[in-house]
This record gives structure tokens, sequence and C-alpha cells, in this order.
């Protein structure tokens, strides 16, 4: 099919989708004085069709970024039928839940003023044949209170889970079509990322973070400013409270700010100067760091950093996560520690896919972490309080990581081939071409392998380090170490997790998710790590 078909259809079908959700959110309200709850159900439908809204505006509106043509016009034509494929789908979900309110509605005597009808999908629509999406069904009086039964026990729990479903599709359509405008070749494209930071529907379906953190990396050469505080200030008359070796905690007027410590001549026996290098590359982080960014991240607020001269440090400072208590425990020293018991199955689920989650978001905006493994991931205590409001005994709440570590060369375009390292404690959770002395790029698959041994590591609830008698002293080369943690996941993972965790994990550790010429940008990558891994663990923490 040509793009200009493409179009006319995809219009069709988004004016359709709009039109349906009109529907069924005003047949649902028809039943409000049988369910309190229906409202919810009502407003999720309502919320929904705001963002179909949204999203039909920012893709189909002519604009001048893009000389007078639309931003789907931009996409590719495989693409374009990729968005129209989510769009049929998601318009087949809803009509069942509409279908099912609308049989509802004449059964019980009632008569809709519309009828809606799918355009048939084959045939070219121009734009001026699509029909103005602003009329819906309507009904003259609220549903007797017969059918209160019936619809309380079978049709609401219906509706729930069709809504439910919709929901889920719709959220896939989003984050596939911002994957689109920011992990392809137009992702590259200034004008375009300021376009998508500015625009106000961007901004309604979050598209505009994104961007703007997208054009941080970009720019971080350019207009970094120094975030770099005297310690002397910073400190004063607080004390640094050491939590292991990398991170302490200042407290003071009645705040905290977290503190993680990086080695920037680790070999030296004496104190030696920052050269311009190495401080313009800390900037450049704590930069990067220091811009907003969605709680999908996890990862604190940068606000600056200072050197630690005598140690050859420099501190990065964070703000700690509103809400919680200033006291991180490592998930390495968790899993470590017999106190607290293990989490249940549940949380597990919940911090396998942030975790996923977080990777992900990260490849959208073209960062890498480079250092991902369980020592740099935090969580901080929730205070429980008793029934007078007082303090009392703290609780780790797993499903809410916040991650750390990221190394210096931050942006995935930056040249990273790294110094010498044959720390085991390190090397565990290195992808094998990054091992010892590393020759190849940084790349978004040794991200994934790092994931894959600490979801490795979560599923069954110890350190990868202790998954070998000696700790892999004796290991021949990296690729044994790889193949003793996939006879882990094989053998172990199954029966702890559920098969689909097992595979999601064995994926990340293999690499092999059957992308074959893929861009420059890793986009097949990116798609099939988001549906072999995070949708996957997706649908398995909603259930559980």
């Amino acid at each position: 099919m040509d793009p200009v078909g493409i179009a006319g259809l995809t219009i069709a079908v988004l004016d359709q989708l709009w039109k349906i959700g009109n529907g069924t959110a005003e047949l649902i309200s028809n039943y409000r004085d049988f369910d309190n709850d229906t409202k919810a159900l009502e407003d999720k439908i309502r919320d929904e069709n705001n963002r179909t809204k949204a999203l039909r505006m920012l893709l189909l509106d002519p604009c001048s970024t893009y000389g007078g043509e639309s931003l789907f016009e931009q996409f590719d034509v495989d693409v374009q039928e990729q968005i129209h494929i989510f769009l049929e789908q998601a318009s087949d979900v809803l009509d069942q839940a509409h279908q099912l309110m609308h049989r509802r509605q004449r059964t019980e005597g009632y008569e809709s003023t519309h009828q809606l009808r799918l355009p048939l999908m084959t045939t070219k629509l121009p734009r001026s044949s699509v029909a103005s999406p602003t009329s819906y069904p309507s009904v003259s009086r609220r549903p007797r209170s017969l059918e209160r039964i019936r619809w309380s026990l079978l049709d609401k729990k219906r509706v729930e889970t069709i809504v439910a479903e919709f929901s889920e599709l719709n959220c896939r359509i989003h984050e596939s079509i911002k994957l689109w405008c920011l992990g392809t070749s137009i992702g590259v494209d200034l004008r375009h990322l300021r376009h998508l930071e500015k625009n106000h529907n961007s901004q309604i379906l979050g598209f505009d973070v994104d961007a703007r953190l997208q054009i941080a990396t970009s720019q971080a050469a350019e207009h970094a400013m120094s975030l770099e505080v005297s310690r002397s200030v910073l400190i004063e008359s607080s004390e640094i409270h050491r939590v292991g070796d990398k991170f302490g905690i200042i407290r003071g007027d009645g705040q905290a700010v977290l503190l993680e410590y990086r080695s920037y001549s680790p070999e030296a026996p004496v104190p030696v100067e920052l050269d311009d290098r190495t401080r313009d590359l800390i900037d450049k982080l704590a930069n990067l760091l220091h811009q907003p960014k969605e709680i999908v991240f996890r990862t604190p607020n940068c606000v600056g950093w200072f050197r630690e001269a005598k140690e050859n440090k420099v501190a990065y400072i964070f703000n700690v996560p509103e809400g919680f208590d200033p006291s991180p425990i490592s998930l390495l020293d968790v899993l470590k520690s017999k106190d607290p018991p293990a989490p249940s199955l549940s949380q597990r689920f919940w911090l396998a896919l942030r975790l996923s989650k977080c990777i992900s978001q990260l490849q959208l905006v073209k960062w890498v972490h480079e250092s991902f493994r369980s020592e740099n991931i935090l969580f901080f205590p929730s205070m429980n309080k008793d029934q007078a409001g007082a303090s009392s005994a703290r609780v780790l709440d797993f499903s809410e990581p916040w991650v750390l570590g990221f190394e210096f060369s931050r942006p995935e375009t930056y040249f990273s081939h790294g110094h010498a390292d044959t720390c085991l404690t390190r090397d565990v959770y290195r992808h094998p071409d990054r091992q010892q002395r590393p020759t190849q790029l940084f790349s978004k698959i040794h991200d994934i392998y790092a994931l894959g041994v600490v979801l490795l590591e979560i599923g069954l609830w110890q350190p990868a380090l202790s998954l070998d008698k000696d700790g892999f002293a004796s290991a021949q080369n990296p690729q044994s170490i790889k193949k003793h943690l996939l006879r882990h996941a094989e053998k172990r993972l199954g029966v702890k997790m559920g098969t689909k965790y097992q595979g999601a994990v064995i994926k990340c550790l293999t690499g092999d998710f059957d992308v074959k010429d893929d861009n420059k940008e890793d986009l097949k990558l990116q798609q099939a790590f988001r549906s072999d891994v995070v949708d996957v663990l997706q649908r398995a923490a909603d259930s559980i």
C-alpha cells in the first residue's frame, strides 16, 4: 500500500477509535447509579481517549518543522504500517466493550442515536472522507434497577477486562511511537526534538521529557555548565556517614543528600590533580543526571559534585528520593543478608520489571549505563507509622529500586574502551566482550547482558558471585562465566520464577533476540527487548 493510502486509513482508524471511546464512556456512565466503581471505569476510558486525541494531532497535523508535512509522513512505510496495525487492534478491543454495552441498551428497550461501523481497511480514504468524531451514542434514561445484579456479576467484569486490555494496548502504542520518534534516524534531528519538547500534544503524551534528555545528550559538550561545588561549603559542620565503599549520606537542616564516590585515579599512591578531560567527563555526567527525568529511569536527581582530593575520588551529590529514609542499602547487600527475608514473588517481578524498564528507557534516549550491577542498585527504606503517628520499624519496598553507578562516558556515542579490570565482583556482570581489557565499544547489548545477570540474582535471590563455589576464581575465560550463569538459569530459574521469567533472563544473557539487518540506532533490538523482556515481565507482574 502506498504512503498516502496508509495515512488516510490511519486517520480513519484514529477517528473511529476516538468515537468508539466516547461512545463507550457515555454508555458506561449510564450504569453509574448501580456501582460507584463505574465512575472510575468511565474516567479510564475518557483518559485513554484524550491520549488518542493527542496522538492523532501530534502524528497527523501538518507542521512547519517538517516542511508542512505531518510527523506521520516522516516515518518509513513499514513503521507507518505498524502504527496502523496497532491502531486497528486498539479499535477492535475497544469495540468489544462498546458492542457489549450497546447490546445491553437494546435488550433493555433503549435505542441509540448512532451506530458505529469501522471503515473497510482495504479502501483508501482521503482526508475529506473521514467522518467527524464528535457524535456518539446517547441514551435517554438509566438502565432499569432490575438489571443491577446482572451488571454487577457479569457485564461489569467483562467490560473491566476489556478496558484493562485496551489500556495496556494503548500504552504499548504510545511507547512504540515514542521509540520511533526518538530511537530512529529522525531522533537525531534537533528541530524534530525541539518540536517534541514544545508541542502541547507531545507533552500530554509525555514525549517531551525524553526529547529534552535526548537534546541534553547531544548537546552535552556544548552547553554543559560546571556543577562542581566546594566540599567545605557543602559539608560545613555535618558529618559524612559512609555507606559501604561507594556511598555516603550527609544530614543537615532536616534534609539529607546521597553521595556516590567515584575514583578517578585508583592506582596512584599519592593525591593527583584532576586532568581537564576527566573533569569534563565528570561534569558532563553530572549535567545529564541533573536533567529532569521520568520515574521510569529510577535515577535520583544529581545536584552537583565535589572532589575528595586525598582519596583521588569525586563524590556525586544526589537528592534522596522524597518520602524515603536516607539509610540506603544496595541490592547486593540485601542478597547477601538473611535479614530482611526474601521478598515475595510479586515484589521480585515488580523489581525485575522496573529495572528492565530503566534499561529500555536509557536505550531510548541513547544512553548506556556501563556498570549495571546489584551493588549500584539501592533501596531507601520507608518508615512505618504506629497509631499515634510515631515512626516505627524501617521497611524495604523491593519494588522501588534506584539505579546509580553510571560511568563517566555516559552517552552511547562516546568512545568507551575502558581500562583493564580483572575484578571478578565486577566481571561477573560484564558481557564477555567487555571483560578484562575490552576491545569493543560499549553497546546496548552489553547493558542488556548485565541486566540478565541481575535478573538471575533476583530470581534465585542470591549474588551472582555465589553461584560458583570459588567465586569464578578458576574461570578459564570470560565465556566460561557466561556459560555457568546460563546453566543456573536453565536448571533452576524456571522452578522458582516460571518459564516466562526464565525465558526473558536467558534472552538477556544470550543476546538472542533474532534481530537481523538492524540499523545504526539498534531499533530492531530495542523493539525486540521491549517485546521479549519488558512486556513479558509487565504481564507477569500485573497477573500476580
